[in-house]
C-alpha cells in the first residue's frame, strides 16, 4: 500500500485554495454539494473563506449533462443534468447569474471523439490497421445517446428499455433504428454489417 494511503497528509483547507471542482457522479445530498459548490466559487476557492472574486476562476467542470436516467423504478430519475439545473438556479439566485462550467459526456463531441481515439488504439493493438469501422451506439435517451451519435456520423438505435417511452410519442432525436431491447438492437447491428459485407463482395466479384 503506498506510503500516502497508510499515512495521508492532512490539509488545512482554510489555507489550501481549490482551483477546480469535478462534479464526476450523480450528487447524493444535493443541498450540501451546492453549498460547497457555492462556497468554493465565491469564496476564491477557500472553502470557509469570505466571499470575493476569484483572481483566477474556479474551473467548474460536469462529466453527463442527462436530466434523466433510468433505474428499476417505474419512472426515470433525475440525473448530474437536473443537478446542475439546481445548482445554476441557486447560483443565480445569489449572484444574479448563471456560472460557466465545461461539459463532458453525451451528447459532447469531445466525449465520442475519445471513444473513437480509444477504440482505434485498442485495434491497433489487436493488428488492425486502417480506418476504423462503423461504431454503433445503442442507447435508451434520445436527447443524449441519439443525439451524441447523430452528431458524430454514428448509427444509432434506440431501445425501448428505458427513459424513451414509445407511448410518449416519436423520440426527440430520430435514430437509425429502434428495438426493443438491447439484444435486439445488437442483433440488427450485426445483421447489417453483415449485410453491407456480402454486398461489396459481390460486388468485388461482379468486377
Amino acid at each position: 500500500m503506498p506510503p500516502l494511503m497508510i499515512h495521508p497528509k492532512l490539509v488545512d483547507f482554510s489555507q489550501t485554495p481549490i482551483s477546480a471542482a469535478l462534479v464526476f457522479h450523480d450528487p447524493r445530498n444535493w443541498s450540501l454539494d451546492i453549498q460547497i459548490l457555492c462556497d468554493i466559487i465565491l469564496s476564491g476557492g477557500i472553502i470557509g473563506g469570505p466571499y470575493r472574486a476569484a483572481e483566477k476562476p474556479i474551473e467548474l467542470i460536469f462529466c453527463n449533462p442527462d436530466l434523466l436516467w433510468r433505474s428499476d423504478f417505474s419512472r426515470p430519475r433525475l440525473g448530474q443534468g437536473a443537478f446542475k439545473e439546481a445548482f445554476q438556479a441557486i447560483y443565480k439566485a445569489l449572484t444574479g447569474s448563471e456560472y460557466p462550467y465545461i461539459q463532458y459526456g453525451k451528447p459532447t463531441e469531445a466525449t465520442y471523439r475519445f471513444a473513437e481515439k480509444v477504440l482505434k488504439a485498442h485495434m491497433g493493438q489487436l493488428g488492425w490497421k486502417g480506418k476504423l469501422p462503423p461504431v454503433y451506439m445503442v442507447g435508451d435517451n434520445p436527447e443524449s445517446d441519439i443525439a451524441g451519435a447523430n452528431a458524430a456520423g454514428w448509427p444509432s438505435v434506440l431501445v425501448h428499455t428505458g427513459v424513451y417511452e414509445p407511448s410518449q410519442g416519436p423520440p426527440s432525436q430520430r435514430p437509425t433504428y429502434e428495438a426493443d431491447d438491447v439484444e435486439a438492437g445488437v442483433r440488427w447491428a450485426i445483421e447489417r454489417e453483415m449485410g453491407d459485407l456480402k454486398a461489396r463482395a459481390a460486388a468485388d466479384l461482379g468486377n
